[in-house]
């Protein structure tokens, strides 16, 4: 276990230096500011104002932000050719991967409570804030879901071992697809079929049932899932996209 946190500080100190990572927390920061000034100009809720936060920042941004650090994360070795001197030390291959999926968790965490505390600010410029400590546990679980949910494309990545962009534009694909997904759910779409197939639509299924809906929106309450089974399902797909990516990884030629 010491190890593996040992590893995890020096993963953070590499990724440190890459300004990517900063702009994307910036960006979790900044990203609701024309959402606040609209929802400001329509007179919204609070709540109103968290969920389209989390639909545009948690559910469609962050699968791309987890998917490109993924993509940095597992070529950092090939790029600089370290993986055999890592090897030599020795640490092991599954102990990287774990090292990595943990950044990559602990990332999900840090982009939804930053949301999350976006989101306060938000709720003080506009005048109403409320539900606190409750929509705090909500991004908590954000992050983890959103996080067993980006499992997937990450295995897709490291199985394919293709060529950066090719792996950006999946993740994007999964992304973009997987947000368009959960806004039609429950309008008996074509799309709608795909929520149990894409996991961030479990995700999204789970979010829109313990977040409170206006009226208008009831009509989706019928489709939701309640935390057990999404974390249940989720932790399905995590545990067996895992074990995909670390065979995948473990076979990779140094």
């Amino acid at each position: 276990m010491r190890e593996l946190l040992k590893l995890v500080g020096c993963e953070f100190k590499k990724l440190r230096r890459k300004r990517f990572i900063k702009l994307t927390i910036a960006a979790a920061c900044l990203f609701p500011t024309p959402l606040i000034i609209a929802m400001a100009k329509d007179g919204q809720s609070f709540i109103q104002l968290f969920r389209a936060v989390v639909m545009f920042d948690d559910i469609l941004f962050l699968p791309c932000v987890l998917g490109i650090v993924a993509i940095i994360l597992f070529s950092m070795e090939q790029d600089s050719d370290t993986l055999k001197n890592l090897l030599v030390i020795p640490v092991s291959k599954t102990n990287i991967f774990l090292t990595k999926l943990t950044v990559l968790f602990l990332l999900s965490l840090i982009y939804t409570l930053a949301a999350y505390a976006a989101s306060l600010i938000g709720g003080l410029i506009i005048g109403k804030i409320s539900d606190v400590p409750f929509l705090f546990s909500v991004s908590i679980g954000l992050g983890i879901f959103v996080f067993l949910a980006t499992v997937p494309v990450i295995a897709i990545i490291i199985v394919c071992n293709k060529s950066k962009v090719f792996s950006i534009i999946i993740v994007l694909i999964y992304a973009v697809l997987g947000f368009v997904t959960v806004q039609t759910i429950g309008r008996g779409s074509v799309l709608d079929r795909l929520t149990f197939a894409l996991p961030i639509c479990i995700t999204g299924k789970w979010y829109l049932g313990i977040v409170p809906v206006e009226q208008a929106l009831s009509y989706i309450l019928p489709y939701t899932l309640s935390t057990p089974v999404a974390f249940g399902l989720l932790v399905a797909y995590g545990i067996a996209f895992t074990l995909l990516s670390l065979f995948s990884y473990k076979r990779t030629e140094i």
